[in-house]
């Protein structure tokens, strides 16, 4: 009876074991598993983040281009009615001069 009781004994205190050795696995795992989402999260927020960044820097890049072209359309529509407006004065000048 004795043999039997400690063969239950050892049995039982080799299966407290193997549990108590799953359960400390497990444990590592679950750790393991949030380190990782963790540093999957901070990945994607900074890959997030130097999106915007680039899309902002763009769109600035952008506005700039737009106001330099709309700045040089303004100087060469003023030059092209000044230009149209000497040619007309001079026609008229001509005009005057022939009509003399």
């Amino acid at each position: 009876m004795m043999t039997l009781a400690m063969a239950a004994l050892t049995l039982t205190f080799a299966l407290g074991q193997d549990v108590k050795q799953e359960a400390k696995e497990t444990a590592n795992q679950v750790g393991q598993t949030a380190k990782a989402a963790g540093r999957k999260v901070s990945r994607e927020t900074r890959q997030a983040s130097r999106t915007v960044k680039r899309a902002a820097k763009n769109t600035g890049n952008d506005i700039d281009r737009a106001a330099k072209n709309t700045k040089q359309d303004v100087k060469q529509g003023t030059s092209k009615a000044l230009n149209k407006t000497e040619r007309k004065m001079k026609k008229a000048e001509r005009k005057l001069d022939n009509s003399k």
